[in-house]
């Protein structure tokens, strides 16, 4: 896969679990403001710490072969 599917792939794939995240944290915290405010800020660090996972997990597999 190359690095730019890599980063759409993982817009979309955040994109659903920002819904997700917020639907859950919306009924946590009760509140609109601070659930968007924490989904979003999952949302970055997600991001990063997926394309860096598939980096790595490309790196094992092709040193594997």
């Amino acid at each position: 896969m190359n690095k730019k599917d890599l980063f759409y792939k993982a817009i979309i794939w955040q994109i659903i679990g920002f819904l997700w995240i917020s639907i859950l944290s919306y009924i946590w915290f009760d509140s609109w403001v601070r659930s968007l405010t924490f989904s979003i800020v999952v949302l970055f660090v997600s991001v990063f710490i997926y394309i860096l996972y598939e980096l790595a997990w490309d790196k094992i597999i092709k040193n594997r072969k």
